[in-house]
């Protein structure tokens, strides 16, 4: 074994020297949903957090791959295991060309050494397989090491969180109505019935007939061992504890923000979808006429930028962990500053967002105030949950001085990828010398970004997992359907597609001035269209901002950053209808074109609706009201319960806006009566009542 041992240390150098990362070897979590989906082929028939830190008997997987390449002849080896152990690979699985699969299941404490190896190039794991101690158990406990000002109290604030007493609220029957003994793999510490490893699962416990507030102290004192590892514990999310005694190297410990490590226990069922959903963040088939997007949470080419201090507070989960440990430093206009010693980069997983150890914050969110480049405030109070989606996506510039200054030409020119939460706020545009409309969007719901981005059900009605909304944050499915539910609570049906989405200014809703009025997303590209062919190169339909004083112009450089702008934020309207138009109509007023249409005036209806009569009941008189979004043919009409026609209160043409009408029902005896408006293709009916 020492031979075998050299010789991978030979290759692991001289491929860390010439090739470095192009083979890799990394652990492979699989949840419970990945085994039910794996029914088939049964190769995931256990699920695995993905820590390096394992019980004893935890069946571990791996990922060896080659990036760009194909592999040739892999070799397993586990070149090194404790005494007595006799683990082996439990075999290969072939994912494509370049991608393998293995197994092992660590048999005894210790540390192990695995290897993967294809020709001359080759990555190695270290393992540790201990047993679990429990949060105060063990020769040194996790809360005698690390409740104190080095470890920011981190057992203190556990146990303020809903993992510190997830059983707890389980068996008092206060967690829910369908609690079961099922629930307990997952809400307890080393749970693992094929594994002995000093868990939860190890030690006799008899789940109770009935739960009831003080059930859970009676389980402490009938089963004291197994209730020591009761609850959602450190080592469920570090691995066990027997062997780390302060020691963190060869794997003692583990330190994952890994979405691997949080699905172990929330992928599983009807119930627990956020893992899957979030797999699927960054999948939209498109964001517009074909457009893909690599961005997501789970996925995006925008992980490259996490390495830089400066980058990855926000192009990397682990980088905006750090900003937050650091203390959240900030530049001179609020945005975040470089970090010192950026960990290595990784997707943005549950716990970059939600911090395990600290339930501060609404949902365990890392979330602070912060601004704009422009100084407008972001907070919680204004935006709810949303704010902590603003921290990452806003502009990187101050538009009105950045556009002021020539020396910001360049092949970066713009506000930086991902500004939608100044497009949403309606805010940091450049300064055309007018005040920008800017419709409610932001607070319109309590949590901006969250309810429209996150709006819907968590399954379909035959089961499967919702792959828009929730975690996954999209607003169209891989197949290019828009999730236009989400519009619904606030704007009713608004078609199958957000392009159908109409936006009326002063009762217009060609808002490009080409004779045709149709959704807001093509009328907007139809004003960038215009606008990109009044910006350099002049004529041609992409948008270069290069030079400098001697070929721009400061109306160039505010139009351009317009542009852009638009274009990074990628709703095409959709986030601020008002602001966007507005913002565009002034860039082309900017680069001398006349107005072809009028700002808003107001939020006036953006659709045809009839609201319920008031008061209801009523005697003898009530009001009617109906929006109109656009100038139309309108009539309204009283029906008795058998549907005959009573009365025609109205018939005519009128305007955009809100209107109304009065019913008098003097003449009328007492019952339900109904009311009809009918207003081109639009056709709405709803019921009252006359007491009398």
């Amino acid at each position: 074994m020492k031979n075998l041992f050299l010789v991978v240390i030979v290759l692991t150098v001289l491929s860390s020297l010439s090739f470095a990362q192009e083979l890799t070897l990394t652990s492979y979590g699989v949840s419970p949903r990945d085994v039910e989906k794996d029914s088939i082929d049964m190769y995931f028939d256990r699920a695995y957090n993905g820590l390096l830190n394992v019980g004893t008997e935890t069946k571990m997987f791996f990922k060896g791959h080659f990036a760009d390449s194909t592999l040739l002849s892999p070799v397993w080896t586990l070149f090194i295991k404790p005494v007595g152990s006799t683990a082996d690979f439990g075999g290969t699985k072939d994912v494509d060309a370049s991608t393998q699969l293995n197994s092992l299941i660590p048999d005894v404490k210790g540390t192990y050494k695995v290897a993967f190896t294809d020709g001359m190039f080759s990555d190695t794991l270290v393992i540790n397989a201990g047993t679990y101690l429990g949060v105060e158990g063990g020769t040194v406990s996790c809360v005698g090491c690390h409740n104190n000002a080095q470890w920011d109290f981190k057992y203190d604030k556990w146990q303020e969180t809903g993992h510190s007493d997830m059983l707890v609220r389980g068996l008092n029957g206060t967690l829910s109505s369908h609690y079961g003994e099922g629930c307990i793999h997952c809400h307890t510490t080393g749970f693992d019935p094929d594994a002995a490893n000093d868990g939860f699962d190890d030690f006799p416990f008899v789940f109770p007939d009935s739960l009831f507030p003080g059930q859970y102290d009676l389980m402490l004192a009938a089963y004291p061992d197994a209730m020591a590892r009761a609850n959602i514990q450190c080592e469920s999310c570090h691995g066990p504890g027997s062997e780390h005694l302060g020691v963190i190297s060869n794997s003692k410990i583990s330190t994952s923000i890994s979405t691997d490590n949080c699905a172990w226990c929330h992928d599983e069922g009807p119930r627990h979808v956020f893992p899957e959903q979030w797999d699927y963040s960054g999948e939209d088939a498109t964001e517009f006429d074909g457009r893909g997007f690599d961005g997501g949470h789970a996925k995006g080419t925008w992980i490259a930028r996490g390495g830089s201090g400066s980058c990855a507070p926000c192009h990397s989960g682990s980088g905006y962990v750090k900003w937050n440990y650091d203390g959240r430093p900030v530049n001179d206009i609020g945005l975040p500053a470089s970090i010192t010693d950026p960990p290595t980069p990784t997707l943005h997983t549950c716990a970059t967002c939600h911090d395990p150890h600290d339930a501060s914050n609404i949902h365990q969110l890392r979330f602070e105030d912060t601004q704009l480049g422009d100084g407008t405030p972001i907070t919680y109070e204004l935006y709810g949950t949303g704010s902590q989606c603003m921290e990452c996506h806003r502009s990187r510039r101050y538009a009105v001085e950045y556009t002021s200054d020539f020396d910001n030409a360049g092949s970066r020119f713009g506000p930086h990828h991902g500004p939608q939460g100044d497009m949403l706020i309606g805010a940091n545009a450049p300064d055309f010398g007018v005040l920008l409309p800017s419709s409610p969007h932001s607070v319109a719901t309590e949590n901006a970004c969250v309810d429209c981005h996150m709006a819907g059900e968590l399954t379909d009605p035959e089961g499967n997992v919702t792959v828009v909304g929730g975690h996954s944050w999209n607003m169209n499915d891989v197949e290019g359907n828009d999730h236009v539910e989400a519009c619904a609570p606030c704007h009713g049906n608004i078609g199958s597609s957000f392009k159908d989405k109409k936006y009326y200014i002063n009762g217009n809703a060609d808002l490009d001035g080409n004779g045709t009025a149709d959704g807001l997303q093509i009328e907007v590209h139809g004003l960038m269209e215009q606008l990109a062919l009044l910006l350099p190169p002049v004529g041609e339909p992409e948008v270069s901002i290069v030079g400098d004083s001697t070929n721009l112009t400061l109306e160039i450089m505010r139009a351009g950053y317009a542009y852009f702008l638009v274009e990074e934020d990628r709703s095409f309207g959709i986030h601020n209808p008002a602001f966007t138009v507005s913002m565009l109509k002034a860039a082309l007023e900017d680069m001398g074109v006349s107005s072809v249409f009028d700002y808003p005036e107001n939020e006036g209806p953006q659709e045809y609706q009839l609201l319920q009569n008031y008061p209801n009941p009523f005697n003898p008189s009530t009001t009617i009201e109906y929006y109109l979004p656009e100038q139309s043919d309108v009539s309204v009409t009283i029906y008795d319960a058998l549907g005959n026609q009573l009365e025609v209160l109205f018939s005519g043409n009128k305007s955009a806006g809100t209107h109304s009408i009065n019913w008098n029902a003097s003449n009328y005896a007492s019952g339900i009566y109904f009311y009809r408006l009918n207003a081109g293709a639009f056709n709405q009916v709803k019921k009252m009542l006359l007491l009398k």
